[in-house]
């Protein structure tokens, strides 16, 4: 019997190679793609291709990415800890996933299925309980910039604890403790995680870290109320410098209110700075009646103001964010009494200035809330996806999708009422580059 069945698995004539092609190039979600590149060395090297990866997901084209949101969770008085115990096995942040948007974006968590957790993306840290209690502050082509608390001694009061998660490798890297005596009590004000991919010329990372990253900071000095940044970088040093620094470390504070005339106010909205043509920038308040970012470039030292010209300006600083379009522009929302504006920045100049144009103004959800009518607040946006998480302050057990291009509102059923709304960080995820790096390690050495 045993020779009938392998004369007759002989005899089943093999697939040629451009018709596999054709199969794998049509399937039609990401978790089904991978879970044919499991099957078999033979498709797992059609898959890490990078033909097929580019003909999967072409270049320039809006691919749904948005996984979920990395987000704190509350404390749990001790009497409910027991009922939530199978709910969270582990005190790092939990991952809310995304509603789904339709083919190809697969939810990360529905129905019965196990909730996923910042150490189900990270290798060789649940044991240590580095991320115990950690707080996501920015994330970025696979990047997550998270606050930790050292362990087993408790953290220093005056220093800043962060590491650096590549969600697509599963490594981390835990940097030098910041220390923040001068600052005011929240510590930093603005963050940014920024990628190789950031960066104009090509580098590696220094022995000892697993990706090349940097890490920009802004934070406020409680005495002059005045706007300094810290840098850090994981590049290698130059042989000549490695000669004298033996350790990477934070780079001297920069005073950034030099470049602004007057009393500023911010970060205004969003605290992870928008990333665009080779610069981060933050939007800031300038008196009572304009905006404008302060931009510091991404591989100098130049850092500049630029005042946004709108008339009218937004009335409510809080509620404008600066964030790049899924054109990769840098645009200026603005979310205020059940209307969503929106500005573009424009290549085109006016006496000097460069000129925003108003290119959305649409009205979204609102309800009556505890004090009447309600719009919504921002909470985090996906500039991948074009997206952005809101919900009603008066009611933050409930949470919503907006899609920026079409004003479209989704409800979140995977958020609880465990989740602390202020630290919610979206998780977006290039596919490409996600297949290229998990499948590129296994197809060289099972190949």
């Amino acid at each position: 019997m045993a020779e009938m069945g392998a004369a007759a698995a002989a005899a089943v004539p093999v697939i040629p190679e451009d018709v596999v092609i054709e199969i794998l190039a049509r399937v039609p979600d990401p978790t089904s793609l991978f879970r044919c590149a499991a099957a078999c060395k033979r498709w797992l090297r059609l898959i890490a291709d990078q033909a097929l990866l580019r003909r999967r997901w072409p270049p320039g084209t809006r691919v749904p990415s948005l996984l979920g949101f990395f987000a704190q969770r509350h404390q749990i008085q001790a009497n409910a800890r027991r009922k939530l115990t199978k709910l969270f096995p582990t005190r790092a942040p939990p991952l809310v996933a995304a509603p789904s948007r339709g083919t190809g974006d697969p939810p990360v968590s529905t129905g019965r299925r196990r909730r996923l957790f910042l150490t189900d993306f990270v290798r060789n840290a649940a044991g240590a309980g580095l991320f115990d209690q950690a707080k996501p502050l920015a994330a970025r082509g696979g990047l997550l910039l998270v606050r930790v608390l050292p362990s087993p001694s408790p953290a220093p009061q005056n220093a800043l604890h962060l590491c650096v998660c590549n969600l697509l490798t599963g490594s981390h890297d835990v940097l030098p403790p910041l220390p923040m005596d001068c600052f005011e009590k929240d510590g930093a004000r603005g963050y940014a995680i920024l990628t190789a991919a950031d960066h104009r010329v090509s580098r590696n990372p220094s022995g000892g870290y697993n990706t090349f990253f940097q890490v920009l900071l802004l934070s406020i000095h409680h005495g002059n109320h005045q706007v300094y940044l810290h840098r850090f970088s994981s590049a290698a040093a130059s042989a000549a410098a490695a000669a004298v620094i033996f350790e990477i470390s934070w780079s001297t504070p920069r005073n950034c209110s030099e470049q602004i005339r007057g009393y500023v106010w911010g970060p205004s909205g969003n605290r992870v700075a928008a990333v665009s043509h080779g610069g981060a920038h933050w939007l800031f308040s300038w008196g009572e009646e304009s905006l404008y970012t302060l931009d510091v470039s991404i591989d100098t030292d130049n850092i500049g103001a630029t005042n946004i010209p709108i008339d009218p300006p937004p009335t409510v600083f809080h509620q404008s964010w600066l964030y790049v379009s899924v054109d990769e522009r840098l645009s200026l929302l603005y979310l205020c009494d059940n209307k969503l504006h929106i500005w573009t920045k424009l290549e085109t100049q006016e006496s000097g200035r460069l000129l925003w144009n108003c290119t959305q103004s649409i009205c979204v959800g609102v309800k009556m809330g505890l004090f009447g009518t309600e719009s919504l607040s921002t909470v985090c946006i996906g500039e991948e996806s074009g997206t952005m998480l809101t919900l009603y302050l008066s009611d933050p057990n409930s949470a919503y999708v907006l899609d920026l291009p079409s004003g479209s509102i989704t409800s979140v059923d995977d958020w609880k009422r465990w989740f602390n709304y202020m630290t919610a960080v979206s998780f977006e995820i290039n596919w490409h580059s996600f297949f290229l790096t998990r499948l590129g390690d296994f197809c060289g050495r099972f190949c």
